[in-house]
């Protein structure tokens, strides 16, 4: 079918960061176009229930405070859904709007699937001779006018003129061939059963892909597990490695929860136990790396970096930083030269030198060259290190968070102590059963699971403080 028969929806959303299992929408663009004409344009700020960094204020121009006045998503849900249904869900990078707009539909209890066209994909597929397919590279390249980068109806109306283009340079097969090509219909993976699709719960939960051995493949969680799990097979497949995933699925097992936090915490427990083979790595490694202020003595500050594969909560008072690999934290520091005017050799990024890169480039104050009275030098370290740390467990002993589901009386509790999940049971009317114990052993996806829940999310949780002895007959009765 051409392009200008097919009735669209071309979608852009700002967000409070990269990942859809962490992060919320704060703004969303929709415009409408049916039959090649642009009928309806829709727009709104979405409360995402939490605060949003100030990278993100800088690159939106959106404030917190525009924010608490804006509605939330499940208050826009249904005109965002009208204007979505029966049209092709068009984006740039669609997988990473489409995932956004998923999941908070599914949080808001709706389903939504569409067939979703990618327009970086469409670049690629129709000018194979350049190299770049950025928003930014097809406004420079086709003079594209956007008087509001990194909002979100600006950065849709780019796509809507970048489509008109398409009409025009195209008016053969090869634009037809192309869009077809993105939107062949959806099929099941050859190993999986209808009726085992059928049988999925629309439920809260995490998600198996197993092989034919029953080795794990792929671990997901979700709102909705049967709308996730079918998103999984509703559209072409990206790379090499989705379409060995789809051709290896043998089996599903789902897992069900009362509610999100559960899910987010189950998965990223599975993904560290199961190791699943096409997960990334990173999610499922359990080594990190630990960024501490060095406390030797030095006349200026700095800092040692250490690969650890546990960390106590005794130990994260000490942290500055902690990342998923030595690259991610060397390029942190190297953000924070440029910015603060640090030496790199202080900090261990240069070695063998007499004098620094930003020295000789006349950026820093030869530091290194002791050019620089120590005091000053580490007030901008001070500064630049502020508020990098462990955010401060903000109660004053261990908590119970409790999360039920719709209806029932069944439900599940997170007993958590300075970051650390020390106990999780399930309840129903037959009793009680634990699901998980552990420690005071530090996990950072887990960390940030609970900081996202209890800190940046302005819903308020069902928890309370324990007491040591509250504490103690948990752990010895659940």
């Amino acid at each position: 079918m051409p392009l200008r028969d097919l009735d669209l929806a071309i979608v852009d959303v700002e967000t409070t960061g990269a990942s859809s299992h962490y992060h919320r929408i704060i703004e969303i663009a929709v415009l409408k176009v049916e039959k090649g004409r642009l009928v309806e344009t829709f727009s709104t700020l979405v409360d995402p229930e939490r605060t949003i960094s100030p990278f993100i204020e800088g690159l939106t121009g959106i404030t917190n405070r525009e924010l608490e006045n804006a509605p939330t998503f499940g208050q826009v849900k249904d005109r965002i859904y009208e204007l979505l249904h029966g049209s092709v869900f068009v984006a740039h990078n669609a997988r990473f709007d489409y995932n956004f707009v998923r999941e908070e539909f599914e949080r808001a209890k709706m389903n939504y699937a569409a067939k979703h066209l990618c327009t970086v994909r469409l670049s690629r597929t129709l000018f194979p001779e350049y190299r770049r397919h950025s928003l930014d590279s097809l406004i420079e390249r086709f003079d594209i006018g956007c008087s509001n980068r990194h909002r979100a109806t600006g950065d849709a109306l780019v796509l809507w003129k970048f489509l008109q283009i398409l009409q025009e340079r195209f008016s053969g097969p090869d634009l037809k061939k192309a869009v077809a090509g993105m939107l062949k219909a959806p099929a099941l993976p050859p190993l999986i059963d209808e009726s085992l699709v059928e049988s999925l719960p629309s439920s809260p939960g995490v998600y198996i892909f197993l092989g034919r051995n029953r080795d794990p493949l792929y671990v997901g969680k979700s709102v909705n597990l049967r709308t996730r799990v079918l998103s999984h097979f509703s559209n072409d497949h990206d790379s090499v490695k989705e379409q060995s995933l789809y051709q290896q699925v043998a089996d599903i097992k789902t897992i069900k929860t009362s509610g999100e936090l559960g899910a987010l915490l189950l998965e990223s427990h599975l993904l560290k136990r199961l190791s699943p083979l096409y997960n990334r790595r990173t999610r499922i490694s359990r080594r990190f790396v630990v960024m501490r202020q060095d406390k030797s003595g030095n006349e200026y500050k700095t800092i040692r970096i250490e690969r650890l594969g546990a960390l106590t909560a005794s130990d994260l008072p000490d942290v500055i930083g902690i990342f998923k690999s030595m690259k991610q934290a060397k390029d942190f520091l190297w953000r924070v030269v440029r910015e603060h005017a640090l030496c790199p050799r202080i900090l261990g990024l240069e070695k063998d030198k007499e004098a620094c890169t930003c020295t000789q480039l006349q950026r820093c104050n030869g530091t290194c060259k002791r050019a620089e009275p120590p005091a000053d030098y580490n007030s901008r370290f001070l500064t630049a290190f502020a508020g990098r740390g462990v955010t401060p467990w903000p109660f004053p002993g261990p908590i119970l968070i409790e999360e039920r589901g719709d209806a029932g009386p069944e439900g599940e509790c997170f007993v958590v102590d300075k970051w650390c999940l020390i106990n999780w049971f399930r309840f129903d009317e037959a009793g009680t059963r634990r699901l998980f114990e552990g420690d005071y052993t530090f996990d950072y996806d887990g960390y940030k699971i609970l900081v996202d829940y209890l800190v940046k999310s302005r819903k308020k949780a069902r928890l309370r403080v324990l007491t040591k002895e509250e504490l103690i007959r948990f752990r010895e009765d659940c």
